[in-house]
């Protein structure tokens, strides 16, 4: 009698626990803070372009997770989030009586392209996650829609100092397709840019269009 009796003990525990498990499974939603910061290479240049320093981007926001199946693995997620981008390419602006003009130098001993962008990713995105387990695998990929809010070019060359800000010769839209790999708080994050950052019409004083597309390779942290 007394084995049945704590036998009885134990399935119910054991149900109870499952039926709590299923109702916190059932309200799980991976929403997530993310931070990163990443290198930026130039692709598809323009001849003679090139960087000179380091150029980087930092990345901060908030996504909102949809999954998409019963466990809870598969879903999209969109957010809202502040892009800081800075390019190093030895591309010299002048002003010329108020027209802007451009040339590909090796004479700049330092330049500054900065934006403030606001930035929209959508992903599609596949974890191992759980309820109850927050350190898994996850593969997310997707498309960003990029915004530019305010920019800023500084310029050093032969000891002179030049800067300008919010010029037209570059796009206020962008998109780049997004990747995040890894496992655990931090992973692999890849972006390319599907558009140049100057528009393209933008010419160099010889008459060559100016044009790159960014690779920026990094990390990114998730913060449930």
């Amino acid at each position: 009698m007394r084995i049945l009796f704590f036998v009885l003990i134990f399935i119910t525990a054991s149900f109870s626990f499952a039926q709590e498990k299923e109702f916190v499974d059932a309200s799980y939603y991976e929403d997530q803070f993310y931070a990163g910061i990443q290198y930026n290479a130039l692709l598809n240049t323009t001849s003679g372009i090139d960087n000179i320093g380091v150029p980087f981007s930092f990345e901060t926001g908030f996504i909102k997770d949809i999954p998409f199946n019963k466990q809870r693995n598969i879903g999209m997620g969109i957010g809202i989030g502040y892009n800081y981008n800075i390019l190093r390419p030895n591309i010299f602006i002048n002003d010329n009586n108020g027209s802007i003009e451009l040339s590909i130098s090796n004479a700049i001993s330092n330049s500054n392209y900065l934006s403030h962008n606001l930035e929209i990713p959508l992903e599609f995105r596949w974890r191992t996650s759980t309820a109850t387990n927050h350190s898994f695998w996850r593969v997310y990929s997707g498309i960003s829609f990029i915004y530019n809010l305010r920019n800023k070019t500084e310029i050093t060359s032969n000891g002179s100092v030049l800067s300008f800000s919010n010029l037209d010769i570059f796009n206020q839209q962008n998109y780049t397709l997004n990747a995040s790999l890894g496992h655990g708080t931090w992973n692999l994050r890849l972006k390319y840019s599907l558009r140049s950052p100057f528009k393209s019409n933008t010419q160099t004083i010889d008459n060559k269009s100016l044009s790159f597309n960014q690779l920026k390779i990094g990390i990114i942290f998730y913060l449930l």
